[in-house]
């Protein structure tokens, strides 16, 4: 994903420790990135780069799995 392509507000699957997990940008960061909550954990994390981001979640999508999440991932062609 590209950093002109992200939208404050939006939730996204991200690479978060290794894993993909839904992040809901809350934020910019002033030096660049963004600041996000996961989803499943609550925490704020900071996304540095876009190249983290995998895809936007639609609104009002049902809740998927990781596992779901990293098939969808690995079918797309970069």
């Amino acid at each position: 994903m590209q950093k002109h392509n992200v939208k404050v507000g939006s939730t996204y699957i991200v690479k978060v420790s290794g894993t993909l997990a839904k992040v809901r940008i809350t934020r910019e960061h002033e030096r660049g990135g963004w600041y996000g909550i996961n989803l499943a954990t609550g925490r704020q994390i900071r996304i540095r780069t876009a190249a983290r981001l995998r895809f936007e979640v639609p609104y009002g999508a049902p809740g998927i799995s990781p596992e779901e999440a990293r098939r969808i991932v690995d079918k797309i062609e970069f």
